[in-house]
């Protein structure tokens, strides 16, 4: 179980994960709906598109914040 938590915190890992993530928020999305009556096809496929772009804005995040970048160097310095 400790070598799958490490594979999860590898890079490949997060992604897996951070699409996992996404696509079970579009199904959580999708049940919403569906329990306010308001679900049509093209509702429940919002949802799982909307699930799926969280998760690439979520994989991109986690690309900038890792990233080492060096700050900028203030005016005048």
């Amino acid at each position: 179980m400790r070598g799958f938590a490490l594979w999860l915190n590898s890079p490949v890992g997060q992604v897996i994960r951070d699409i996992v993530e996404g696509g079970i928020a579009g199904a959580l999305a999708a049940v919403l709906a569906l329990q306010l009556d308001v679900a049509t096809p093209q509702v429940i496929w919002a949802a799982l598109l909307t699930g799926f772009i969280s998760a690439a804005i979520a994989v991109a995040r986690r690309k900038l914040v890792g990233a080492n970048v060096p700050p900028t160097p203030a005016p005048g310095q």
